[in-house]
């Protein structure tokens, strides 16, 4: 019976508060190092904790950095119980605590080995069983036992000597594939061990009978030459993952985000943009209306209403008092507020936010993760009944050892680890040649919904247009500074690109701000607050309830009004400035159907949009962000695969909604959990690029397919007919493995030089 390692230390509160990411009320978060995590049936057993336990609701495995994101109910599943279950399962946590007490992420580059010792070590030990095996089969080889009466009388000790060898060789088989079998077989499922696993029990199991009955000296040299090369392919493609497909899976890769900084912990000192990778613990941040939370904090001023939605899935808000900690991920509605970094940003949850998948939209299969799954399913029982109906047939003619060799062979040309290989691979290398060029992807699902993209949408402000461009000028009274100060400390709240706009041409002399009460936003419409017991509004006329004279309309020009104590003071008018060769990125997703999305009301915009898009392009105005979102589900129902590109803010909804959402925007200073994939504008116009590699690379997949299948059926007519000897199959397996490898790199390369270079 298992041993299971007692966890209750994890209920110390301590040490709880250390390695958890997340806790708010019931819900707890954690990520778990699970070393044992090597396989696809490793993937499925702990990405479907939630239909084994009632109190898990839902866990996530990162394959790559072997690490599995739980999300349970601490009122009725402790940690300490979590932990032991996970360990029953097989698959122990590994708590490193040491990491924790040096602030040192699991994930750090600088202490992430390729290979675990463990694996170097059974390498190691398999080939010293290897060799040894080898050297005492030279005399089988070579016929000595026939020839030379010496190495007859001693033939024993030769044999017993490679069944002591032979024993760590199964033993790690043993823990690499027998037992991952067996878990499959409990769950109804036929991985890929279930064949290799059968393989080497029969060939231990007649190798032993050979010996004893002294029939021979059995098939020792094949067993510890299969288990050689398994173990050289895993490493193989451990070291392909880690060197090809993780390329810096944390935040200062896919979303180098800027931060605002107080100095000098003075409120009303300057505010300072900085890089969120120089934020460190102790640091004063300002955080504005609808911004992330980016490292866990104490709130020090202001009022903390937080959306933890993209933590625990719940859409209710939470109140926070001054003192309270905060986690990272958490979202801020409402008044900027302010807060003490206590803990680092490589320690927190918000890198996780980036990989998170809302999968009640988006997991839906496609034909390529389908063919995988199917495969996964279907593959390893035709093989057993293949190798069934070999044995049978061989059973009738009076060779015994060929009814053992073609099963056996059989078995191991069929492994489908060059099948399992090849869509990570090839998706993974295109999405780190994508990131190279400002095209951020999180992750190979992404890029094969992108493969079935047939309409994109675009919103028009910030995504279309260029923001840092427009000229702006203000029609009504002359604003007072007391004026201005009231209009920027309401504006600094928001992070809209045209409150950004206008507090940036504001607040070149304002050193300090007015505190704000009752903040608001309403997004798409405006947002108001009361300073000195004035009410302040800012955004549409509607949103402010006026009608101004004909002196202030002006329908050529995007516009934002200003009232103070309910009295109109006048409106910001900007001309947009639409970005470089939008005419030809328009020309460039002519295959494409196009639609501009937009809440202006600009006719004379509209003109000339019509002027340079596709003409069978569309173009809404006066959208809310409501109608965009009902607008992509109306294009998602008559069966259209939808990419929609926004801002981030006011699209928010509509981007999380449709099959692909890209935020657009100047830097990379902006995090939307909502968003799939990140492009800097200055790479807008290679948009039509990234969709065509990524439609090649597809193809490139089911080419591999194509290929793995080719060699699959004749490695399986070769063994049938018995001329496939295990040894030449324990060979021929990894090097499929290191075609499909070479195939994926190279093809990969020469697409990425043709098309992105």
């Amino acid at each position: 019976m298992k041993i299971v390692e007692n966890f209750d230390f994890l209920d110390d509160e301590k040490i709880e508060e250390k390695i958890i990411d997340f806790k708010q009320k019931n819900i707890t978060f954690i990520r778990f190092l699970i070393p044992s995590i090597h396989c696809s049936s490793c993937v499925f057993h702990l990405e479907n904790l939630s239909n084994l336990h009632k109190d898990i609701f839902e866990s996530t495995v990162d394959f790559p950095n072997k690490k599995v994101g739980i999300t349970f109910n601490n009122v009725n599943l402790k940690l300490s119980e979590l932990a032991r279950y996970l360990d029953k399962m097989g698959y122990k946590p590994s708590i490193n605590f040491e990491s924790v007490d040096k602030n040192m992420d699991f994930n750090s580059n600088k202490n992430k080995k390729i290979f675990d010792r463990k694996l170097v070590g059974k390498l190691a030990i398999s080939f010293f069983c290897f060799g040894n095996i080898m050297l005492l089969s030279i005399p089988e080889y070579v016929g000595a036992y026939e020839e030379d009466l010496w190495f007859l009388e001693h033939r024993y000790f030769f044999r017993y000597l490679m069944i002591i060898l032979s024993l760590p060789v199964v033993f790690f088989s043993f823990i690499d594939h027998i037992r991952d079998a067996f878990l499959g077989l409990k769950k109804y499922i036929f991985n890929i061990n279930v064949p290799i696993s059968i393989g080497i029990l029969v060939l231990f199991s007649w190798s032993c009978y050979e010996v004893f009955s002294d029939l021979g000296s059995g098939y020792f040299d094949s067993l510890s030459s299969f288990s050689l090369f398994l173990l050289i392919s895993r490493m193989l493609q451990i070291h392909t993952h880690h060197k090809i497909l993780s390329f810096e899976k944390n935040y200062k890769s896919f979303y180098p985000i800027s931060v605002t900084k107080i100095q000098n912990n003075e409120f009303h000192e300057k505010e300072e943009k900085i890089l969120l990778s120089l934020l460190k613990k102790g640091d004063i941040i300002l955080i504005k209306n609808e911004e992330i939370i980016p490292a866990d904090s104490l709130l020090i001023k202001g009022k903390a209403i937080l959306d933890n939605s993209f933590i625990t899935g719940e859409s209710y808000l939470v109140d926070k008092k001054i003192g309270d900690r905060i986690y990272a991920g958490s979202k801020q509605k409402g008044e900027a507020i302010f807060l003490k970094v206590i803990k680092n940003v490589d320690q927190s949850y918000l890198s996780l936010l980036w990989k998170k998948n809302f999968r009640d939209k988006k997991s839906f299969s496609f034909h390529i993760n389908s063919l995988t799954n199917k495969l996964s399913q279907y593959f390893t029982p035709i093989v057993l009944i293949i190798s069934l109906i070999t044995g049978i047939y061989w059973s009738f003619s009076t060779n015994v050892e060929k009814v053992f060799q073609t099963i056996f062979s059989v078995l191991i040309i069929t492994c489908p680890c060059a099948l399992v290989l090849s869509n990570p691979l090839i998706l993974g290398n295109i999405i780190r040649y994508f990131s190279k060029k400002g095209f951020y992807v999180k992750d190979i699902f992404t890029m094969e919904r992108i493969s079935t993209i047939s309409t994109l949408v675009f919103d028009k402000t910030g995504t279309i247009t260029d923001p840092n461009k427009e000229k702006i000028f203000f029609v009504g009274n002359i604003l007072k500074n007391y004026e201005k100060k009231m209009i920027t400390s309401l504006l600094r709240n928001s992070n809209h690109p045209l409150s950004k706009r206008i507090l940036k041409e504001l607040s070149v002399n304002i050193k300090e701000y007015y505190p704000i009460k009752d903040f608001k936003e309403v997004i798409g419409k405006g947002l108001e607050g009361r300073i000195n017991n004035v009410s302040v509004k800012i955004g549409s006329e509607k949103y402010l309830g006026i009608t101004t004279t004909n002196c202030y309309k002006n329908n050529t020009k995007t516009s934002v009004s200003i009232s103070i104590d309910d009295k109109f003071i006048g409106s910001f008018f900007f001309r947009n400035h639409y970005r470089d060769e939008i005419e030809k990125i328009f020309k460039n997703l002519k295959k494409y159907k196009i639609v501009i999305l937009s809440g202006d009301s600009n006719e004379l915009e509209k003109k000339y949009l019509e002027s340079i898009l596709p003409i069978s392009s569309k173009i809404f105005f006066h959208q809310s962000p409501e109608e965009k979102l009902n607008y992509v589900k109306k294009l998602q129902n008559k069966g259209e695969k939808v990419m929609m590109f926004g801002d981030g803010i006011n699209d928010s909804f509509a981007l999380n909604q449709s099959e692909v959402g890209i935020a657009v925007s100047e830097n990379t200073s902006s995090f939307f959990p909502n968003c799939d994939a990140f492009i800097h504008s200055s790479n807008l116009d290679k948009i039509f690029l990234f969709l065509k590699v990524s439609r090649i690379s597809i193809i490139l997949v089911i080419t591999n397919f194509i290929i793995s299948l080719f060699y699959n059926g004749i490695g399986i007519l070769v063994a049938v007919t018995g001329h496939l000897k295990p040894f030449i199959a324990a060979v021929l397996m990894p090097l499929s493995s290191l075609s499909v490898i070479i195939f994926s790199m190279l093809s990969t390369w020469i697409i990425s030089r043709r098309f992105l270079s």
